[in-house]
Formats: C-alpha cells, sequence, structure tokens
C-alpha cells in the first residue's frame, strides 16, 4: 500500500510541476518581459516591494551599505587620483617657470653677445679704415715724393679704386699737376671720377 502512495504523491508533485509552477513561471516572465518592453520598471517595482518584507529588508540594507562603502572608496579613490594630478599640474608649472626663466636668461645672454659682436664689428671697421688712411697716407707720401710727370705715367695703369685712392691722398696742387701731365683721356676720366666722389 505504501507503494501505491509514493505513486499518488509523485504523481500530485508531477502534476503540481506540469500544471501550476510552469506554466506560473512561464506566465510570469512572459509578462515581465512585455512590461519592460512597454517601458515599466518591472525589476525596480519589485525591487521596491520585496525591501518592504521586514526580513528581506535587512538583506537590502546590508547591499545598500556595500553600495556606499564601494561608492566612498571610489570618491576616495577619485580624490586621491585628483590629488596626484593636481601635484603633478603643480610640478609641471613650476618646471614652465624654471623654463621660462632660463630662456629669459638666455634671451639677455644672445643680446649681450649680439651688442658685442656689434661694437667689435664696428671696431673691425675702424681698425680697417685706420688702416686704409694709414695706407693712403703711405702710398700718398710715395707718390708725394715722386715727380707728377713720373706718378701721370703709374696712375693711369693702376686699378681705377687704387688710383683714386692715391689721388684723394695727395693735396690738391699734386694733383692738378699729375693731371696735367696725363693724356687727355686719362686726366679727362680722374677729374669726373674725382668729382663723382
Amino acid at each position: 500500500m505504501q507503494m501505491g502512495t509514493e505513486k499518488q504523491e509523485y504523481g500530485k508533485l508531477q502534476w503540481f510541476f506540469f500544471v501550476i509552477f510552469i506554466p506560473v513561471v512561464f506566465t510570469l516572465t512572459l509578462v515581465v518581459i512585455i512590461l519592460s518592453v512597454a517601458g515599466f520598471d518591472v525589476l525596480g517595482k519589485a525591487k521596491s516591494t520585496i525591501a518592504n518584507i521586514p526580513v528581506v529588508e535587512t538583506l537590502f540594507k546590508e547591499e545598500e551599505n556595500s553600495d556606499v562603502t564601494a561608492q566612498a572608496l571610489k570618491e576616495q579613490e577619485g580624490q586621491e587620483e585628483k590629488k596626484k594630478l593636481e601635484k603633478k599640474i603643480e610640478e609641471q608649472a613650476t618646471m614652465i617657470s624654471a623654463l621660462e626663466n632660463d630662456v629669459g636668461i638666455k634671451e639677455k645672454e644672445v643680446q649681450k653677445l649680439s651688442q658685442e659682436i656689434s661694437s667689435l664689428e664696428k671696431q673691425l671697421e675702424e681698425l680697417k679704415n685706420a688702416e686704409e688712411e694709414s695706407q693712403s697716407r703711405d702710398i700718398g707720401k710715395l707718390y708725394d715724393n715722386m715727380s707728377s710727370k713720373k706718378a701721370a705715367e703709374i696712375i693711369p695703369n693702376l686699378a681705377q679704386d687704387d688710383a683714386l685712392l692715391i689721388l684723394t691722398s695727395l693735396d690738391d696742387k699734386q694733383v692738378a699737376d699729375i693731371l696735367s701731365k696725363m693724356s687727355v683721356d686719362d686726366a679727362v676720366k680722374f677729374t669726373n671720377l674725382l668729382n663723382s666722389q
């Protein structure tokens, strides 16, 4: 007799699963899907309803506490990251400031060197001019001691710049004597060159 009851109980359990449990679960799943697609927050409503049950309420509070703790940890990490970034920005700003100072110092050095170069170029130009004047005087003395006839023969054969340098280093009387001893073409040429200076 016992076997028969076991069969019957087994049959009732099967009947319960096939006739009640599985169709109810299927229907609930289908309703949740349809409502979710329609835009209702079924899971949120279910969660808030279940959270009001006293025993389940403590479980949700623990979950919320863990969520709050996790959020606090994230905020703390975010603040630490922010502090690190601010420190890095400060270091970079200090570095930029130091580099700007270096650039300013280098610009002043470049300016100073440019002034020195300009001064040296000026001195070099003055030395060159002094040397040319000295040469001019020396050549002038040479031609000063030379007869005007001999000078009139040599000067037309020199380069034009050299000839002008010699003629400008002599006094007017000597230049007139030398030009008078030159050929007419050469005298005209050097007279025009002397006038153009």
